[in-house]
């Protein structure tokens, strides 16, 4: 009788610890474990930019683009149609939940937090305790899409993020400038800033596929503005001299001189 009650107590241990996970829609019971591997952090191709507009009490929109880096690292610029043309920028660093499938962004200013549903392809706006929020306004409104990533080089606002292996932090809310670059198709005219001055020329391009080719630029020339924050300038500007092919990944783009280590790397902004 003594192993039996013994027994029956292992048994009660062992249930309960397989308890600790969730329910699917058919009330399958998903241990912890199970949950995590599986979850959207986990199981989706979350990184990339997404896009749209909220709802407003006050305004007519809140145009919002999102962009979530794989390093937990995030972009946000949000225009409140109505409102004027100024346009709030933040960047730093979310959190995901416990269960691997909602995202939290801590605002800065005010320290709440605001929490986003991951799912295949899209965002979606939650209450400040993470819930679904409850209005009549239909749910896809609050829906942030995944902007779909081509592999076109031109025409394109390429901001500088790494320089010779070194992460670059700029920000056109700093300094009104940051180091970027765009391709026009046009004449094949190249132009962009350094983080201080603006530059120009032209550049020639033959694409080898969908994602690489062959790119060279004409020396370019610059505005001669003296700056204290842009100590990379210099070295920036050296790149373009010797650049000779491009790949891009997802909306990341690098540019390589005779070595197969990029000396530059720049990512796509979207909302502008």
């Amino acid at each position: 009788m003594r192993k039996i009650i013994l027994l029956l107590m292992i048994l009660f241990v062992v249930a309960s610890a397989c308890n600790t996970g969730k329910k699917t829609s058919s009330g399958t019971e998903l241990s912890a474990e199970f949950a995590a591997e599986h979850s959207s952090r986990n199981s989706l191709d979350w990184a990339g930019v997404y896009r749209g507009t909220l709802p407003c009490a006050d305004c007519e929109g809140i145009v919002t683009e999102i962009r979530l880096n794989s390093d937990n690292s995030f972009e946000r610029i949000i225009d409140y149609l109505g409102k004027g043309d100024d346009k709030l920028r933040e960047s730093g660093s979310f959190d995901w939940d416990e269960t691997g499938g909602e995202i939290i962004i801590t605002d800065k200013s005010s320290d709440t937090k605001e929490w986003y549903k991951v799912g295949e392809n899209r965002l979606i706006a939650l209450d400040i305790d993470g819930n679904r929020i409850e209005s009549s306004i239909p749910q896809e409104m609050y829906v942030l899409n995944k902007i779909d990533i081509d592999n076109v080089v031109t025409e394109k606002y390429w901001k500088l993020i790494e320089l010779n292996g070194k992460s670059i932090q700029s920000s056109a809310n700093e300094t009104g400038r940051e180091a970027h670059f765009i391709l026009h198709s046009n004449e094949n005219r190249i132009t962009g800033n350094s983080g201080c001055n603006n530059m120009m020329g032209s550049y020639e391009l033959t694409e080898g596929s969908a994602q690489q080719g062959e790119i060279k630029f004409s020396p370019l020339a610059a505005t001669r503005m003296a700056c204290l924050d842009a100590e990379y300038e210099h070295e920036y500007l050296l790149i373009f001299d010797g650049s000779k092919k491009y790949s891009i990944e997802n909306d990341t783009l690098s540019l390589f001189s005779d070595g197969d280590t990029p000396v530059a790397k720049f990512v796509a902004v979207y909302l502008r």
